[in-house]
Parts: structure tokens; sequence; C-alpha cells
């Protein structure tokens, strides 16, 4: 998916937007689809911009353009560095230092365009993904496994994935490059739409006529033509899947829903609305930019506002003392001194929606929590919780459903993915279950708690400092120093609670910066996605 603005054709400035990762390779003509007809590829025309210069910038804030990916976004900074915040589990917010024009972010990974016109990749180094090529370009689009690029003469370059046709490069000259999730779309001089690659929705099947600009999300493309309407086609994910009337002076589709920037400067969003992503806050705005399941504009005077799926939430613990902490797949719940538990988080299935009462024990699974009450009650909450007792004492750790035969006694038990860890009875920590990564290689000594995740597992020592182990990737395993009282491990991250009752996250989600701010729509109902 990729950020397009009509007005960028005439500035210097362009972001694109993806909901994946990059691809491509080969100049040769792909099977696909062109507005208008078949037309031979036009070997005269050529599509040089302008060299790139400082981006506009209309205030006071300090970023000029924004790129919204699949779980993390960036963004460009007047002075031209660029900066990343969400999951990290690829190193995709690990930004590199320099100066940028432009940038296109991905589902793992990130490329940016430098004010040299040579092109650099972040991210999940995984089928040639990060491997640019070399020469100077004008424009750069990351899809799912493919990423294309437009060069100084207008030729298209792509690269990545050889796996997928929508890496195949057209040859020709053109001015524009969109890469969705499997499919490419290219704009020729005379505005002529082409695309080519997956076309299980129809999202290769340009209609004719003319565009001035094109974006390529999920499983749909969008074009925005000279009279400022959108016309959309492949994939709608909703009755409203349509684009509204407009006008717009720019548009960018994401992994299931659009965006686009109105004459006035307002957002407009359409598609799927499952996290809140086509609810755009009011105001003013120079550029937007659509990931999978979130949405970021840059605002007149240079803020930053998202909205969608709020990836960053995970690590943003709420203020107050706590005694007890767990960690789901996409939420955290705790247990306040006085009893009452609050979560925090993803709420798309009311997961977060923590019931009134006092709780003992807390657990947060994928889209539910549960709870053990005072009074050994045990309640569950969100889309698809455990209703059986046994499953029910799966979660809340109960050692007599999990602990498993010839293992001895345990204290307490954690389970993750595939593999589970107990606290035996001299307060020595035993792992069993798959072993990759270092999974089941506890540290020796004495410990007070244990917490078992997908990929790795933390432990309290009788100490109270935190240790962490198995696989060592994104910051999983560095605990932060200090004293604690309990800790919880999740697929992506993991929360301690210091002994002044204060919680401390750490692992693959990065916090956004100052002048961001992730628009909070509150809880969202659970909508059924037939993908």
């Amino acid at each position: 998916m990729k950020l397009r603005t009509a007005a960028f054709i005439a500035c210097v400035l362009f972001l694109a937007a993806a909901a994946c990762s990059g691809d491509g390779t080969e100049q040769q003509d792909p099977s696909g689809s062109e507005g208008g007809g078949d037309v031979e590829p036009d070997s005269g025309a050529r599509a040089i911009r302008e060299e790139p210069e400082t981006p506009e910038h209309h205030g006071s804030g300090q970023y000029a353009a924004v790129a919204a990916g699949s779980r993390h976004t960036c963004a460009l900074r007047t002075d031209g560095t660029a900066v990343c915040w969400g999951a990290n589990n690829s190193d995709q917010i690990n930004a590199p230092a320099g100066r940028f024009t432009a940038l296109s972010a991905g589902r793992r990974h990130t490329c940016g365009l430098r004010v040299d016109s040579t092109i650099e990749c972040w991210g999940l180094d995984f089928l040639e993904l990060l491997q640019a090529p070399s020469g100077q370009y004008v424009d750069v689009t990351v899809g799912d496994s493919h990423s294309c690029a437009v060069r100084i003469d207008g030729d298209i370059q792509c690269w990545g994935s050889s796996k997928t046709d929508a890496a195949i490069a057209p040859g020709g000259h053109y001015f524009d490059v969109a890469a969705g999730f499997g499919h490419s779309c290219v704009l020729r001089s005379g505005g002529g739409a082409r695309c080519w690659g997956d076309n299980h929705w129809g999202q290769t099947d340009a209609p004719p006529g003319e565009f001035v600009s094109i974006s390529a999300g999920g499983d749909q493309s969008c074009g925005l033509r000279a009279d400022s309407t959108v016309e959309c086609w492949g994939r709608s994910f909703t009755d409203a899947g349509r684009a509204p009337a407009g006008p717009f002076t720019m548009i960018d589709a994401g992994g299931r829903h659009a965006c686009g920037l109105l004459t006035d400067g307002t957002l407009d969003c359409w598609g799927a609305n499952h996290w809140g992503q086509t609810d755009p806050p009011e105001g003013r705005y120079s550029s937007v930019s659509s990931g999978w399941d979130h949405s970021c504009a840059v605002h007149l005077d240079g803020d930053i506002d998202c909205w969608g799926r709020r990836f960053a939430s995970r690590l943003d613990a709420p203020d107050g003392s706590f005694t007890a902490v767990a960690t789901g797949e996409e939420h955290n719940c705790g247990i306040r001194i006085d009893g009452t538990a609050e979560c925090w988080g993803a709420n798309d299935r009311s997961q977060s929606d923590a019931p009134a009462g006092q709780f003992k024990e807390i657990a947060a699974g994928a889209g539910f929590s549960c709870g053990l009450r005072v009074d050994e009650a045990v309640q569950c909450w969100g889309a698809d919780r455990p209703v059986a007792q046994d499953q029910i004492l799966a979660v809340m750790g109960r050692t007599e459903e999990a602990t498993g035969a010839n293992l001895g006694s345990f204290k307490t038990v954690s389970t993750g993915s595939r593999h589970s860890c107990g606290i035996r009875a001299d307060d020595t920590v035993r792992c069993w279950g798959l072993g990759h990564g270092g999974l089941l290689n506890a540290p020796s000594g004495r410990f007070s708690s244990v917490s078992a995740a997908r990929n790795h597992s933390c432990g309290v020592r009788t100490n109270g400092t935190v240790e962490c182990w198995g696989l060592d990737y994104a910051g999983l395993l560095n605990a932060p120093g200090g004293h604690f009282t309990a800790v919880s491990a999740s697929p992506s991250h993991s929360c301690a609670i210091r002994t002044n009752g204060t919680i401390e996250c750490w692992g693959t989600v990065k916090l956004p910066p100052d002048g961001v701010t992730i628009v909070d729509h509150g809880s969202l109902p659970a909508v059924v996605d037939n993908m």
C-alpha cells in the first residue's frame, strides 16, 4: 500500500505506505491489465522529477510526512531525518541516520529515498527485501513481498521475492508505481493505469481513463483522476467500500481500507472498520498514509495524528500501583492494590473491558482475559473466551491441569505457545516442551514467579531481579535492572511490576515520539472478517 498525492507530481515530496514487505527483479513484461486497452510501453516518455529538496512544511511541528506500515509507522522530520515507532520484531523501526525525501513502510521493513536519490531499506532481511538496487530514483513503494521504484529515466525496478509476479517490472517508462499486497500498478505519462500480479479480486483490472496518481493496497487499488474523484477496483471489504465523492487531492489504499485528503484539508476514509481505521480525526492535514489496520496524517502544524489499531498501546501502561500484571496477544491486564482489574491495549473483542469487582489472579490471552475473584470464582471476558473448566484452569495456570505427568511437584506453572515452565518446591525453574532457541534452558537459581510466552520466558528471582531466556531478538531478553514483584511475558514484549507498584515494559514495541497523537475511539465492536 502506498501513499500518493496529486500534488506530489508537481512537488518534491512523496511518501508511500504499504501493508507488508517488498520484492521484485527483472524488467520483463508481466501479464496484467492496463486501463484504456493494450498499449505498447511508451519508450519515448520519461518521468524525470525535480531534484529532491527539503520537504514542504506548513507549521511549527516537527514532521513533514508519515508512512503507516502493518504494525509500525515511520515519519519524515522537517530536517529530512526519519523516525519510526511501533513493533520492532524485525528491526523495522531502526531507521538509519541521514536525510530522506520519501519513505515507504511495509509489514516488516521500510525503504527510504535519500536526498541523493538513492534508496536504503531496513528491517526484515529476508528474500532480498533490503537489497535495493543501485542508481538514482524519484519514487519508491513497498508491497507485501516485493518493492518497486521509478528510476530518473522512468524505468521501473523491483526487488525482493522472485515468487510473485508482482515483482516482475514492466518495460518502458512510467511516472508512478504502487506496490500492493501481491500486485503492482504503474501510471504511464498519459495517465493510463496498468496493473499486474495477483488478481483474485480484480485488483489488477485497472479501469480505462486517465489518473494523476495511483495506490495499491491489500487486495484493492485506487486511482485519483484529474477531476479530483477517486475510483477503486478489486476487493471491497464492506458495503461502504466505494470511495466517497470527494473532491480529493491525494489518496492512499491500506490493507482493508483507504483514506484520502479532501481539497479543504480534511480527511475521509472508507472500507473495513474493525479497529476504527476509517474514523479519521477532525482538522486540516497536509498528507495521509494508510497502513494495514491503521492510518496516520500530518497536521498542518506539522504534528501527526494516528488512528485505528493501537500497536503502541501495549507498552503504554496506566498510572498507579498494581499487584499483578498479565500480557495477552495485543492487550494487558493488571490488578490494582485495591483488587480491581484494569486492562489496556487492543479492545476489538472487548478483551480490555474488565468487569467490576475484586480479583486475586488475572490472565490475558489472544482476544480474551480471565480473572480469579476473591471468592475463587473465575470470570472471563472478551471474544473466544474459554468456557470449559479445564480450559479455564489451563489459562489461569493452575498446576493440576498444566504440569503433565512425571515432571514432579510444582508451586506454579506458566504455559507458552509450545512450551511450559514451572517453579519447583525448591524454587528452581524447569521448562519442557518444544525447545528451539533455548526455550527450555531455564537459568539456575531460585525464582518466585515465572511467565512463558511464544519464544521466550521471564522469571522473577527471589532477590527481586528479572531474568529472561529463549530466542534473543528484538529486545525480548533485555529485562531492566532493579527489583520487581511480578513479571508477565507475551509474544512481542514483557511487563513487570517494580517494588513501588509501577509497571515497566520492554520488547518489540516502541512508543511514538513527541508530536504524535494516537486517536482513541474507545471500545470498538467486534466485526467478523470473512477474509
